[in-house]
Protein backbone atom coordinates (compact mmCIF):
# COMPACT_ATOMS: atom_id res chain seq x y z
CA UNK A 1 0.00 0.00 0.00
CA UNK A 2 1.17 3.38 -0.52
CA UNK A 3 2.56 6.01 2.03
CA UNK A 4 0.52 9.16 1.95
CA UNK A 5 2.50 11.82 2.25
CA UNK A 6 1.55 15.43 3.33
CA UNK A 7 2.97 18.65 2.72
CA UNK A 8 0.88 22.05 2.95
CA UNK A 9 0.93 23.40 -1.11
CA UNK A 10 1.07 26.70 -1.22
CA UNK A 11 -2.38 28.56 -1.49
CA UNK A 12 -3.78 32.17 -2.77
CA UNK A 13 -4.57 34.51 -0.33
CA UNK A 14 -8.40 34.33 0.20
CA UNK A 15 -8.38 37.81 -0.43
CA UNK A 16 -6.49 37.80 -3.96
CA UNK A 17 -9.24 34.77 -4.38
CA UNK A 18 -12.26 36.65 -3.38
CA UNK A 19 -11.39 39.52 -5.10
CA UNK A 20 -11.01 38.21 -8.60
CA UNK A 21 -15.07 38.73 -8.06
CA UNK A 22 -14.90 42.59 -8.31
CA UNK A 23 -11.65 42.84 -10.01
CA UNK A 24 -12.67 41.09 -13.00
CA UNK A 25 -14.94 42.53 -15.73
CA UNK A 26 -18.73 41.39 -15.28
CA UNK A 27 -18.18 39.86 -19.27
CA UNK A 28 -14.76 38.23 -18.31
CA UNK A 29 -16.61 36.35 -15.27
CA UNK A 30 -19.62 35.70 -17.31
CA UNK A 31 -17.20 33.97 -20.32
CA UNK A 32 -15.39 32.05 -17.79
CA UNK A 33 -18.60 29.87 -16.43
CA UNK A 34 -20.37 29.91 -20.02
CA UNK A 35 -17.42 29.06 -22.30
CA UNK A 36 -16.31 25.54 -21.03
CA UNK A 37 -19.34 24.03 -22.02
CA UNK A 38 -19.72 25.72 -25.32
CA UNK A 39 -16.27 24.36 -26.16
CA UNK A 40 -16.80 21.14 -24.70
CA UNK A 41 -18.02 17.76 -26.88
CA UNK A 42 -20.58 17.54 -24.79
CA UNK A 43 -22.33 20.82 -26.27
CA UNK A 44 -22.92 19.07 -29.89
CA UNK A 45 -26.47 18.79 -29.96
CA UNK A 46 -27.17 22.63 -28.27
CA UNK A 47 -24.94 24.16 -30.92
CA UNK A 48 -26.95 22.48 -33.66
CA UNK A 49 -30.08 23.64 -31.19
CA UNK A 50 -28.95 27.03 -31.37
CA UNK A 51 -28.40 27.37 -35.19
CA UNK A 52 -32.35 26.02 -35.37
CA UNK A 53 -32.79 28.43 -32.71
CA UNK A 54 -31.68 31.09 -34.64
CA UNK A 55 -33.36 30.52 -37.94
CA UNK A 56 -36.58 30.52 -36.34
CA UNK A 57 -35.89 33.89 -34.83
CA UNK A 58 -34.96 34.86 -38.45
CA UNK A 59 -38.02 33.86 -40.22
CA UNK A 60 -40.24 35.36 -36.62
CA UNK A 61 -38.44 38.60 -37.99
CA UNK A 62 -39.41 38.29 -41.46
CA UNK A 63 -42.95 37.48 -40.71
CA UNK A 64 -42.76 40.58 -38.07
CA UNK A 65 -42.03 42.35 -41.26
CA UNK A 66 -44.65 41.34 -43.32
CA UNK A 67 -47.40 42.08 -40.46
CA UNK A 68 -46.15 45.43 -40.64
CA UNK A 69 -46.80 46.09 -44.35
CA UNK A 70 -50.20 44.57 -43.52
CA UNK A 71 -50.85 47.17 -41.32
CA UNK A 72 -50.67 49.51 -44.30
CA UNK A 73 -52.85 47.77 -46.88
CA UNK A 74 -55.55 46.71 -44.25
CA UNK A 75 -55.87 50.44 -42.96
CA UNK A 76 -55.91 51.54 -46.55
CA UNK A 77 -58.91 49.08 -47.41
CA UNK A 78 -60.68 50.27 -44.53
CA UNK A 79 -60.32 53.64 -44.73
CA UNK A 80 -61.69 53.33 -48.92
CA UNK A 81 -64.23 50.68 -47.62
CA UNK A 82 -63.19 48.33 -50.02
CA UNK A 83 -64.72 45.26 -49.00
CA UNK A 84 -62.75 42.87 -51.11
CA UNK A 85 -59.72 43.83 -50.27
CA UNK A 86 -60.63 44.01 -46.65
CA UNK A 87 -61.58 40.33 -46.80
CA UNK A 88 -58.04 39.58 -48.32
CA UNK A 89 -55.92 40.69 -46.11
CA UNK A 90 -58.34 39.57 -43.14
CA UNK A 91 -57.60 35.65 -44.47
CA UNK A 92 -53.73 37.28 -44.93
CA UNK A 93 -53.74 38.02 -41.39
CA UNK A 94 -54.55 34.38 -40.18
CA UNK A 95 -51.87 32.99 -42.18
CA UNK A 96 -49.51 35.51 -40.84
CA UNK A 97 -50.78 34.94 -37.41
CA UNK A 98 -50.48 30.87 -38.04
CA UNK A 99 -46.62 31.33 -38.66
CA UNK A 100 -46.04 33.71 -36.32
CA UNK A 101 -47.70 31.20 -33.82
CA UNK A 102 -45.81 28.14 -34.88
CA UNK A 103 -42.61 30.39 -34.91
CA UNK A 104 -42.97 31.07 -31.25
CA UNK A 105 -43.93 27.85 -30.26
CA UNK A 106 -41.04 25.78 -31.61
CA UNK A 107 -38.50 28.55 -30.41
CA UNK A 108 -39.47 28.44 -26.81
CA UNK A 109 -39.61 24.63 -27.41
CA UNK A 110 -35.60 25.05 -28.79
CA UNK A 111 -35.15 27.81 -25.75
CA UNK A 112 -35.93 25.09 -23.42
CA UNK A 113 -34.39 22.50 -24.57
CA UNK A 114 -30.75 24.18 -24.79
CA UNK A 115 -31.43 25.36 -20.94
CA UNK A 116 -32.25 21.83 -19.94
CA UNK A 117 -28.85 20.63 -21.82
CA UNK A 118 -26.52 23.21 -20.43
CA UNK A 119 -27.68 23.40 -17.32
CA UNK A 120 -27.40 19.53 -16.92
CA UNK A 121 -23.98 19.39 -18.12
CA UNK A 122 -23.64 22.82 -15.58
CA UNK A 123 -24.68 20.19 -12.13
CA UNK A 124 -22.68 17.57 -13.41
CA UNK A 125 -19.94 19.22 -14.08
CA UNK A 126 -19.84 21.26 -10.99
CA UNK A 127 -21.27 18.77 -8.86
CA UNK A 128 -18.22 16.41 -9.55
CA UNK A 129 -15.78 19.18 -8.98
CA UNK A 130 -17.52 19.54 -5.63
CA UNK A 131 -17.21 16.52 -5.02
CA UNK A 132 -13.60 16.00 -6.17
CA UNK A 133 -10.51 16.77 -4.01
CA UNK A 134 -13.23 16.13 -1.04
CA UNK A 135 -14.17 20.09 -1.72
CA UNK A 136 -17.67 19.51 0.22
CA UNK A 137 -15.48 18.86 3.24
CA UNK A 138 -13.19 21.62 2.57
CA UNK A 139 -15.39 23.87 1.19
CA UNK A 140 -16.96 24.05 5.18
CA UNK A 141 -13.26 23.22 7.18
CA UNK A 142 -12.01 26.53 5.67
CA UNK A 143 -15.13 28.85 6.14
CA UNK A 144 -15.04 29.67 2.17
CA UNK A 145 -17.08 32.41 0.78
CA UNK A 146 -19.42 29.14 -0.71
CA UNK A 147 -21.74 28.30 2.26
CA UNK A 148 -24.54 27.12 -0.17
CA UNK A 149 -23.29 25.41 -2.07
CA UNK A 150 -26.74 23.37 -2.49
CA UNK A 151 -28.36 26.45 -3.97
CA UNK A 152 -25.51 27.27 -6.10
CA UNK A 153 -25.99 24.00 -7.59
CA UNK A 154 -30.06 23.48 -7.84
CA UNK A 155 -31.25 26.51 -8.40
CA UNK A 156 -28.15 29.32 -9.53
CA UNK A 157 -27.01 26.97 -12.04
CA UNK A 158 -30.49 27.09 -14.08
CA UNK A 159 -30.67 30.53 -13.79
CA UNK A 160 -27.79 31.33 -14.99
CA UNK A 161 -27.48 29.27 -17.81
CA UNK A 162 -31.33 29.95 -18.79
CA UNK A 163 -31.32 33.87 -18.68
CA UNK A 164 -27.74 33.77 -20.28
CA UNK A 165 -29.63 31.76 -23.49
CA UNK A 166 -32.66 34.17 -22.89
CA UNK A 167 -30.56 37.50 -22.80
CA UNK A 168 -27.65 36.30 -25.34
CA UNK A 169 -30.70 35.06 -28.50
CA UNK A 170 -32.72 38.36 -27.12
CA UNK A 171 -29.60 40.69 -28.25
CA UNK A 172 -29.25 39.13 -31.73
CA UNK A 173 -33.23 38.94 -32.12
CA UNK A 174 -33.34 42.55 -31.21
CA UNK A 175 -30.18 43.22 -33.05
CA UNK A 176 -31.84 41.72 -36.66
CA UNK A 177 -35.21 43.21 -35.97
CA UNK A 178 -33.58 46.89 -35.16
CA UNK A 179 -32.26 46.88 -38.83
CA UNK A 180 -35.70 45.61 -40.34
CA UNK A 181 -37.51 48.03 -38.73
CA UNK A 182 -35.73 50.95 -38.73
CA UNK A 183 -35.60 50.67 -42.53
CA UNK A 184 -39.22 50.36 -42.77
CA UNK A 185 -39.65 53.62 -40.18
CA UNK A 186 -36.96 55.48 -42.20
CA UNK A 187 -38.47 54.86 -45.75
CA UNK A 188 -41.86 56.00 -43.77
CA UNK A 189 -40.29 58.82 -41.96
CA UNK A 190 -39.33 61.38 -44.92
CA UNK A 191 -37.92 64.39 -43.86
CA UNK A 192 -39.33 67.15 -41.35
CA UNK A 193 -38.51 70.72 -41.10
CA UNK A 194 -37.27 71.70 -38.18
CA UNK A 195 -36.15 75.65 -37.32
CA UNK A 196 -35.36 76.10 -40.65
CA UNK A 197 -33.19 72.42 -40.92
CA UNK A 198 -34.50 69.66 -43.37
CA UNK A 199 -33.93 66.85 -40.88
CA UNK A 200 -34.52 63.40 -43.10
CA UNK A 201 -35.67 60.28 -41.05
CA UNK A 202 -36.99 62.44 -38.15
CA UNK A 203 -39.11 59.61 -36.69
CA UNK A 204 -35.88 56.97 -36.38
CA UNK A 205 -34.07 59.90 -34.83
CA UNK A 206 -36.80 60.39 -32.58
CA UNK A 207 -37.54 57.28 -31.10
CA UNK A 208 -33.68 56.65 -30.96
CA UNK A 209 -33.50 59.67 -28.82
CA UNK A 210 -36.11 58.73 -26.72
CA UNK A 211 -35.26 54.92 -26.22
CA UNK A 212 -32.19 55.71 -25.05
CA UNK A 213 -32.56 58.82 -22.68
CA UNK A 214 -35.51 56.40 -20.95
CA UNK A 215 -33.20 53.17 -20.39
CA UNK A 216 -30.43 56.31 -19.36
CA UNK A 217 -32.84 56.85 -16.95
CA UNK A 218 -34.11 53.02 -16.25
CA UNK A 219 -30.48 52.00 -15.09
CA UNK A 220 -30.16 54.98 -12.40
CA UNK A 221 -33.25 54.16 -10.49
CA UNK A 222 -33.32 50.21 -11.09
CA UNK A 223 -29.23 49.36 -10.02
CA UNK A 224 -29.72 48.82 -6.22
CA UNK A 225 -32.14 45.70 -7.48
CA UNK A 226 -28.58 44.29 -8.54
CA UNK A 227 -27.42 44.22 -4.68
CA UNK A 228 -31.00 43.90 -3.16
CA UNK A 229 -31.33 40.78 -5.19
CA UNK A 230 -27.91 39.29 -4.94
CA UNK A 231 -28.40 39.78 -0.69
CA UNK A 232 -32.18 38.32 -1.60
CA UNK A 233 -30.56 35.08 -2.48
CA UNK A 234 -27.77 34.48 0.36
CA UNK A 235 -30.81 35.73 3.06
CA UNK A 236 -32.99 33.03 1.85
CA UNK A 237 -30.08 30.61 1.89
CA UNK A 238 -29.57 31.58 5.59
CA UNK A 239 -33.24 31.08 6.61
CA UNK A 240 -33.88 27.43 4.63
CA UNK A 241 -30.10 26.45 6.52
CA UNK A 242 -31.50 27.49 9.47
CA UNK A 243 -35.12 25.16 8.88
CA UNK A 244 -33.07 22.28 7.72
CA UNK A 245 -30.94 22.47 10.71
CA UNK A 246 -33.78 22.51 13.33
CA UNK A 247 -35.00 19.48 11.41
CA UNK A 248 -32.17 17.56 11.33
CA UNK A 249 -31.55 18.37 15.25
CA UNK A 250 -35.24 18.15 16.62
CA UNK A 251 -34.75 15.23 19.02
CA UNK A 252 -32.47 17.76 20.91
CA UNK A 253 -33.69 20.73 20.68
CA UNK A 254 -36.73 18.91 21.78
CA UNK A 255 -34.75 18.03 25.00
CA UNK A 256 -33.52 21.50 25.47
CA UNK A 257 -37.11 22.90 25.21
CA UNK A 258 -35.68 25.21 22.81
CA UNK A 259 -38.31 25.64 20.45
CA UNK A 260 -38.65 29.36 21.65
CA UNK A 261 -35.10 30.00 21.43
CA UNK A 262 -35.21 28.07 17.77
CA UNK A 263 -38.44 30.62 16.67
CA UNK A 264 -36.79 33.61 17.70
CA UNK A 265 -33.35 32.86 15.65
CA UNK A 266 -35.16 31.56 12.57
CA UNK A 267 -37.45 34.93 13.21
CA UNK A 268 -34.63 36.96 13.14
CA UNK A 269 -33.36 35.24 9.81
CA UNK A 270 -36.72 35.94 7.74
CA UNK A 271 -37.15 39.17 9.02
CA UNK A 272 -34.36 40.09 7.13
CA UNK A 273 -35.34 38.25 4.29
CA UNK A 274 -38.41 40.25 5.00
CA UNK A 275 -36.71 43.32 4.94
CA UNK A 276 -34.94 42.86 1.92
CA UNK A 277 -37.96 42.03 -0.05
CA UNK A 278 -39.41 45.22 1.10
CA UNK A 279 -36.70 47.23 -0.24
CA UNK A 280 -36.78 45.11 -3.44
CA UNK A 281 -40.67 45.83 -3.76
CA UNK A 282 -39.39 50.16 -2.76
CA UNK A 283 -37.13 50.12 -5.67
CA UNK A 284 -39.51 48.08 -7.89
CA UNK A 285 -41.75 50.47 -7.49
CA UNK A 286 -39.85 53.57 -8.35
CA UNK A 287 -38.27 51.65 -11.40
CA UNK A 288 -42.10 50.64 -12.37
CA UNK A 289 -43.68 54.22 -11.76
CA UNK A 290 -41.25 55.26 -14.44
CA UNK A 291 -41.56 52.16 -16.91
CA UNK A 292 -45.08 52.48 -16.45
CA UNK A 293 -45.57 56.37 -17.46
CA UNK A 294 -42.79 55.78 -20.29
CA UNK A 295 -44.91 52.91 -21.79
CA UNK A 296 -48.31 54.94 -21.89
CA UNK A 297 -46.12 57.95 -23.27
CA UNK A 298 -45.52 55.44 -25.96
CA UNK A 299 -48.73 54.91 -27.13
CA UNK A 300 -49.28 58.21 -29.08
CA UNK A 301 -45.32 58.99 -29.73
CA UNK A 302 -45.68 57.65 -32.34
CA UNK A 303 -48.78 59.32 -33.78
CA UNK A 304 -47.53 63.03 -32.87
CA UNK A 305 -44.36 62.20 -34.64
CA UNK A 306 -46.69 61.00 -38.02
CA UNK A 307 -49.10 64.02 -37.63
CA UNK A 308 -47.14 66.82 -40.00
CA UNK A 309 -47.07 64.76 -42.84
CA UNK A 310 -50.28 62.77 -42.21
CA UNK A 311 -52.35 66.21 -42.36
CA UNK A 312 -49.43 67.80 -44.70
CA UNK A 313 -50.75 64.78 -47.06
CA UNK A 314 -48.02 63.11 -47.11
CA UNK A 315 -48.72 59.51 -45.65
CA UNK A 316 -52.26 57.88 -45.86
CA UNK A 317 -54.13 56.50 -42.48
CA UNK A 318 -52.78 52.88 -43.26
CA UNK A 319 -49.30 54.60 -43.47
CA UNK A 320 -49.66 56.01 -40.62
CA UNK A 321 -51.24 52.60 -38.51
CA UNK A 322 -47.87 51.20 -40.21
CA UNK A 323 -45.21 53.84 -38.96
CA UNK A 324 -47.65 53.96 -35.35
CA UNK A 325 -46.02 49.75 -35.77
CA UNK A 326 -42.61 49.73 -36.93
CA UNK A 327 -42.01 52.40 -34.44
CA UNK A 328 -43.36 50.45 -31.47
CA UNK A 329 -41.25 47.49 -32.69
CA UNK A 330 -37.93 49.74 -33.37
CA UNK A 331 -38.69 50.88 -29.65
CA UNK A 332 -39.32 47.26 -28.18
CA UNK A 333 -35.77 46.59 -29.44
CA UNK A 334 -34.62 49.89 -27.88
CA UNK A 335 -36.33 49.09 -24.52
CA UNK A 336 -34.88 45.28 -24.45
CA UNK A 337 -32.40 46.96 -21.55
CA UNK A 338 -35.29 48.19 -19.87
CA UNK A 339 -37.90 45.55 -19.93
CA UNK A 340 -34.86 42.77 -19.35
CA UNK A 341 -33.52 44.93 -16.22
CA UNK A 342 -34.61 43.80 -13.35
CA UNK A 343 -33.80 39.69 -15.10
CA UNK A 344 -30.21 41.28 -15.95
CA UNK A 345 -30.10 42.45 -12.15
CA UNK A 346 -30.97 38.91 -11.08
CA UNK A 347 -28.66 37.50 -13.79
CA UNK A 348 -25.72 39.55 -13.10
CA UNK A 349 -25.94 38.76 -8.77
CA UNK A 350 -26.57 34.70 -9.88
CA UNK A 351 -23.20 34.97 -12.02
CA UNK A 352 -21.01 36.50 -9.41
CA UNK A 353 -22.39 33.93 -6.79
CA UNK A 354 -21.71 31.14 -9.34
CA UNK A 355 -17.93 33.22 -10.20
CA UNK A 356 -17.56 32.76 -5.88
CA UNK A 357 -18.27 29.05 -5.83
CA UNK A 358 -16.13 28.58 -9.10
CA UNK A 359 -13.18 30.65 -7.27
CA UNK A 360 -13.53 28.16 -4.27
CA UNK A 361 -13.44 25.20 -5.95
CA UNK A 362 -10.61 26.24 -7.82
CA UNK A 363 -8.94 27.26 -4.88
CA UNK A 364 -9.51 23.73 -3.40
CA UNK A 365 -8.17 22.07 -6.33
CA UNK A 366 -4.89 24.32 -6.44
CA UNK A 367 -4.38 23.23 -2.89
CA UNK A 368 -4.88 19.51 -3.17
CA UNK A 369 -2.42 17.38 -1.19
CA UNK A 370 -0.33 15.64 -3.30
CA UNK A 371 1.67 12.12 -2.75
CA UNK A 372 5.09 12.71 -2.19
CA UNK A 373 6.02 8.90 -1.93
CA UNK A 374 4.50 5.52 -3.01
CA UNK A 375 5.88 2.54 -1.11
CA UNK A 376 4.62 -0.65 0.18
CA UNK A 377 3.72 -1.10 3.33
CA UNK A 378 3.66 -4.08 5.54
CA UNK A 379 1.88 -2.59 9.08
CA UNK A 380 0.04 0.97 9.68
CA UNK A 381 2.95 3.49 10.53
CA UNK A 382 2.24 6.66 11.42
CA UNK A 383 5.98 8.79 11.17
CA UNK A 384 6.80 12.53 12.22
CA UNK A 385 2.82 13.44 11.74
CA UNK A 386 2.57 17.26 12.39
CA UNK A 387 -0.94 18.68 11.97
CA UNK A 388 -2.31 21.98 11.40
CA UNK A 389 -5.63 23.83 11.70
CA UNK A 390 -6.91 25.26 8.53
CA UNK A 391 -5.64 29.00 9.77
CA UNK A 392 -2.32 27.36 9.96
CA UNK A 393 -1.68 27.29 13.87
CA UNK A 394 -0.23 24.38 14.97
CA UNK A 395 -2.50 21.39 16.40
CA UNK A 396 -0.08 18.23 17.47
CA UNK A 397 3.16 17.76 16.24
CA UNK A 398 5.60 14.41 15.93
CA UNK A 399 2.92 11.88 16.07
CA UNK A 400 4.54 8.23 16.30
CA UNK A 401 2.27 5.67 15.73
CA UNK A 402 2.57 2.00 14.67
CA UNK A 403 -0.01 -1.05 14.74
CA UNK A 404 0.97 -4.49 13.77
CA UNK A 405 -1.92 -6.71 11.30
CA UNK A 406 -4.39 -8.28 13.99
CA UNK A 407 -3.46 -5.41 16.89
CA UNK A 408 -5.41 -3.10 18.49
CA UNK A 409 -4.68 -0.23 19.69
CA UNK A 410 -6.59 2.43 21.53
CA UNK A 411 -5.54 6.51 21.39
CA UNK A 412 -6.34 8.49 24.35
CA UNK A 413 -5.62 12.14 25.08
CA UNK A 414 -7.59 15.54 26.23
CA UNK A 415 -10.25 16.70 24.62
CA UNK A 416 -9.32 19.05 21.68
CA UNK A 417 -5.79 17.69 21.62
CA UNK A 418 -6.37 16.55 17.50
CA UNK A 419 -7.52 12.70 17.75
CA UNK A 420 -9.96 12.58 15.09
CA UNK A 421 -7.88 14.61 13.32
CA UNK A 422 -5.45 12.32 13.75
CA UNK A 423 -7.49 9.80 12.03
CA UNK A 424 -8.41 12.37 9.53
CA UNK A 425 -4.79 12.03 8.29
CA UNK A 426 -4.87 8.68 8.26
CA UNK A 427 -7.86 8.72 5.82
CA UNK A 428 -6.41 10.94 3.94
CA UNK A 429 -8.76 13.73 4.20
CA UNK A 430 -6.89 16.24 6.21
CA UNK A 431 -4.58 18.20 3.89
CA UNK A 432 -2.94 20.72 7.00
CA UNK A 433 0.33 19.58 8.05
CA UNK A 434 3.58 17.04 6.99
CA UNK A 435 4.73 13.70 7.63
CA UNK A 436 3.62 10.14 6.58
CA UNK A 437 1.25 7.35 6.90
CA UNK A 438 1.98 3.65 5.76
CA UNK A 439 -1.12 1.78 5.78
CA UNK A 440 -0.66 -1.85 5.68
CA UNK A 441 -2.28 -3.87 2.55
CA UNK A 442 -6.17 -4.50 1.99
CA UNK A 443 -10.03 -1.90 3.00
CA UNK A 444 -9.54 0.31 5.93
CA UNK A 445 -12.92 1.36 6.95
CA UNK A 446 -13.41 4.88 9.64
CA UNK A 447 -16.35 4.63 12.05
CA UNK A 448 -17.43 8.01 13.43
CA UNK A 449 -19.28 8.59 16.27
CA UNK A 450 -22.61 9.51 14.26
CA UNK A 451 -22.05 7.29 11.69
CA UNK A 452 -23.88 8.51 8.72
CA UNK A 453 -27.04 6.83 6.93
CA UNK A 454 -26.94 7.64 3.10
CA UNK A 455 -30.39 7.65 1.41
CA UNK A 456 -31.74 4.55 0.25
CA UNK A 457 -32.72 1.64 2.00
CA UNK A 458 -31.39 0.07 5.09
CA UNK A 459 -29.86 -2.98 3.14
CA UNK A 460 -27.73 -0.04 0.91
CA UNK A 461 -27.18 1.50 4.96
CA UNK A 462 -25.66 -1.80 5.89
CA UNK A 463 -23.15 -1.84 3.17
CA UNK A 464 -22.28 1.76 2.59
CA UNK A 465 -20.23 2.70 0.64
CA UNK A 466 -20.29 -0.08 -0.85
CA UNK A 467 -22.90 -1.59 -3.12
CA UNK A 468 -24.76 -4.47 -1.33
CA UNK A 469 -23.12 -7.84 -2.45
CA UNK A 470 -23.97 -10.75 0.25
CA UNK A 471 -26.66 -12.76 0.36
CA UNK A 472 -30.13 -12.36 2.56
CA UNK A 473 -28.73 -14.78 4.73
CA UNK A 474 -24.83 -13.04 6.12
CA UNK A 475 -27.02 -9.81 6.27
CA UNK A 476 -29.02 -11.29 8.73
CA UNK A 477 -26.36 -13.06 10.43
CA UNK A 478 -24.42 -9.48 10.74
CA UNK A 479 -27.70 -7.79 12.06
CA UNK A 480 -28.15 -10.40 14.76
CA UNK A 481 -24.72 -10.27 15.74
CA UNK A 482 -24.87 -6.63 16.27
CA UNK A 483 -28.67 -7.39 18.12
CA UNK A 484 -30.72 -5.61 15.68
CA UNK A 485 -32.12 -8.49 14.46
CA UNK A 486 -36.14 -6.65 14.77
CA UNK A 487 -35.04 -4.56 11.77
CA UNK A 488 -34.75 -7.41 9.33
CA UNK A 489 -37.56 -7.29 7.72
CA UNK A 490 -37.08 -3.81 6.96
CA UNK A 491 -33.67 -4.42 5.04
CA UNK A 492 -35.53 -3.38 1.26
CA UNK A 493 -37.40 -0.13 3.41
CA UNK A 494 -36.67 3.39 1.68
CA UNK A 495 -36.37 5.76 4.51
CA UNK A 496 -34.43 8.89 6.61
CA UNK A 497 -32.76 5.79 8.80
CA UNK A 498 -30.78 8.73 10.19
CA UNK A 499 -34.44 9.43 11.81
CA UNK A 500 -35.36 6.17 12.23
CA UNK A 501 -32.88 5.14 14.10
CA UNK A 502 -31.31 5.75 17.50
CA UNK A 503 -27.89 6.73 18.03
CA UNK A 504 -27.06 3.30 19.69
CA UNK A 505 -28.73 1.44 16.38
CA UNK A 506 -26.78 4.13 14.20
CA UNK A 507 -23.78 2.72 15.79
CA UNK A 508 -24.50 -0.98 15.95
CA UNK A 509 -25.69 -1.02 11.93
CA UNK A 510 -21.82 0.78 12.11
CA UNK A 511 -20.35 -2.22 13.43
CA UNK A 512 -22.78 -4.54 11.38
CA UNK A 513 -20.83 -2.89 8.13
CA UNK A 514 -17.73 -3.88 9.36
CA UNK A 515 -19.11 -7.21 9.64
CA UNK A 516 -20.44 -7.30 6.15
CA UNK A 517 -17.50 -5.80 4.37
CA UNK A 518 -14.59 -7.22 6.43
CA UNK A 519 -11.84 -4.51 6.25
CA UNK A 520 -8.18 -5.37 7.03
CA UNK A 521 -8.13 -2.09 9.50
CA UNK A 522 -11.00 -0.51 11.18
CA UNK A 523 -10.88 3.10 13.02
CA UNK A 524 -13.00 3.71 15.60
CA UNK A 525 -13.94 7.44 16.84
CA UNK A 526 -16.02 7.15 19.88
CA UNK A 527 -17.99 4.22 17.76
CA UNK A 528 -19.32 2.76 20.82
CA UNK A 529 -20.64 6.36 23.04
CA UNK A 530 -24.01 5.94 22.44
CA UNK A 531 -24.08 2.34 23.76
CA UNK A 532 -23.97 1.27 27.40
CA UNK A 533 -20.86 -1.05 28.56
CA UNK A 534 -22.53 -4.85 27.57
CA UNK A 535 -23.30 -3.27 24.40
CA UNK A 536 -19.91 -1.84 24.08
CA UNK A 537 -17.96 -5.48 25.00
CA UNK A 538 -20.49 -7.41 22.54
CA UNK A 539 -19.50 -4.91 19.47
CA UNK A 540 -15.51 -5.24 20.37
CA UNK A 541 -15.91 -8.56 20.81
CA UNK A 542 -16.93 -9.08 17.52
CA UNK A 543 -14.03 -6.99 15.99
CA UNK A 544 -11.32 -8.94 18.37
CA UNK A 545 -13.00 -12.33 17.81
CA UNK A 546 -13.85 -11.52 13.47
CA UNK A 547 -12.08 -14.27 11.52
CA UNK A 548 -10.15 -12.05 9.47
CA UNK A 549 -8.15 -10.52 12.04
CA UNK A 550 -8.83 -6.44 11.29
CA UNK A 551 -6.30 -3.92 12.85
CA UNK A 552 -8.14 -1.83 15.30
CA UNK A 553 -7.82 1.83 15.73
CA UNK A 554 -10.14 3.20 18.20
CA UNK A 555 -10.30 6.72 19.51
CA UNK A 556 -12.69 6.89 23.17
CA UNK A 557 -12.52 8.00 26.51
CA UNK A 558 -14.17 5.09 28.55
CA UNK A 559 -12.00 3.41 31.36
CA UNK A 560 -13.58 0.39 29.94
CA UNK A 561 -11.74 0.66 26.02
CA UNK A 562 -8.69 -0.39 27.66
CA UNK A 563 -9.35 -4.00 27.85
CA UNK A 564 -10.23 -4.67 24.45
CA UNK A 565 -6.88 -3.05 22.82
CA UNK A 566 -3.61 -4.30 23.31
CA UNK A 567 -2.12 -1.67 23.80
CA UNK A 568 -2.63 2.47 24.76
CA UNK A 569 -1.20 5.36 22.77
CA UNK A 570 -1.23 8.90 24.47
CA UNK A 571 -0.82 11.78 22.07
CA UNK A 572 0.58 15.15 23.71
CA UNK A 573 -0.61 18.61 21.93
CA UNK A 574 2.82 19.24 20.25
CA UNK A 575 5.12 16.51 21.81
CA UNK A 576 5.47 13.08 20.16
CA UNK A 577 3.57 9.98 21.20
CA UNK A 578 4.04 7.87 24.07
CA UNK A 579 3.30 4.44 23.90
CA UNK A 580 2.40 2.02 27.30
CA UNK A 581 1.00 -1.05 27.44
CA UNK A 582 -2.88 -1.30 28.10
CA UNK A 583 -3.87 -3.01 31.53
CA UNK A 584 -4.98 -6.59 30.97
Amino acid sequence: MPIIAFSRSAAKPRSSVAGQTVAVSFPRRMARLAMPFWRSPDSARARMLVMMLIGVKLLTTWIALRQNAWYNTFYTALQGSDRTAFQAQVGAFFLIAAGFVACLIYGHRLSESIKLEWRDWMVRRYMGDWIAHRAFFRLQLENRASTDPDQRITEDMGIFAGQTLDLVVGVLDVAVSLVSFTAVLWALSGSLEIGGFNVPGYMVLAVFAYSILASLVTHLIGSPLIGLHSSNRTLEADFRFGLIRLRENAETVAFYHGENREEGILGDRWGRVVDNFRSIIKSERRLSWFTHSYGQASIVVPFLLASPRYFAGDLTFGQVMQVAAAFGAVQACLNFFISSYPKIAEWKATTDRLTTFRNDLDAVRDTAVTPLSVTAGARLAVRDLHLDLPNSAPLISGVEITAEPGEAILIKAPSGTGKSTVLRAIAGIWPYGRGSVEVAPGAMLFIPQKPYMPLGTLREAAFYPEAPTADDLEVVRALKSVNLGHLIGRLDETDQWSHRLSGGEQQRLAFARVLLTKPATVFLDEATSALDEAGEATMYGLLRDAVWKPTIVSIGHRGTLSAFHDRVVNLVPNKPAANENAAA
